[in-house]
């Protein structure tokens, strides 16, 4: 009877097929909030109370002296924003074919706490690309956003059925809106309507408002600020 003997190498790796694998731990994902939250240097118009805007790629980063907001797709509104007599309201439009809705709010407060964000919105009517700005308007409740982590919040998703939320109005009423205030082309698109909302009117969010709510830890003073975003129909 012949005996083969296999080589030591081959003896040591025959245990290693039967030994069970052990799982590897995934390492905690760890959150800089600082390093997402960092605001690139200043841009031009940085007020005497440090209000400023800046941008980097599609992130844009607002400064309220103490308060760091970052949140893409919004654009500045160079002509309705006034840093130095309205500091603590300013205006964005949104990017076309872009909502806050679902995106991350990333909040930055220095010396201050008991932070509340909270999120409403404004519905209008549409008629094709052009929100009619100066007719009625439902104006949501505000609704207080749970943070998800340390200065992250989910900014809200709406509903169909809330977004065609609209006060009560009549088709004659929107019809001598539209005669007075509108262009010719519009009035004869809904010169020829039989109900409201149709094509081409329907309603839509036309602007978003986001409100933050807290107070400086050492004076408890108040601190309150406003962001109004108004949506792109037209691109």
């Amino acid at each position: 009877m012949k005996i083969f003997l296999l080589p030591a190498t081959a003896l040591l790796l025959l245990p290693a097929c039967h030994r069970p694998v052990k799982p590897v731990k995934e390492r905690p994902v760890q959150i800089d909030t600082m390093q997402l939250i960092a605001i690139p240097a200043p841009a031009v118009n940085v007020a005497s109370n440090e209000v400023y805007i800046t941008s980097r790629d599609t992130t844009t980063y607002i400064h309220f002296g103490d308060c760091y907001f970052s949140l893409d797709w919004i654009i500045p509104d160079t002509q309705r924003n006034d840093f130095e007599l309205r500091p603590d309201t300013l205006y964005f439009r949104l990017a076309h074919l872009h909502t806050i809705e679902g995106q991350m709010l990333a909040v930055t407060t220095g010396e201050i706490n008991k932070i509340k964000i909270s999120q409403g919105y404004e519905t209008s009517a549409v008629v094709e690309h052009e929100p009619l700005d100066h007719w009625k308007h439902y104006h949501s409740p505000w609704e207080i956003i749970p943070p998800e982590a340390s200065n992250f919040f989910i900014c809200k998703k709406y509903s169909a059925a809330e977004k065609r939320r609209f006060p009560p109005t009549s088709l004659p009423a929107l019809q001598q809106h539209v005669k007075e205030y509108g262009s010719p082309a519009a009035y004869a698109r809904v010169a020829q309507l039989n109900n409201f909302p149709a094509p081409p009117v329907h309603i839509e969010i036309s602007r978003y408002y986001i409100r933050f709510n807290g107070e400086h830890k050492k004076t408890a003073d108040k601190v309150n600020k406003l962001l109004i975003i108004d949506v792109n129909f037209n691109g």
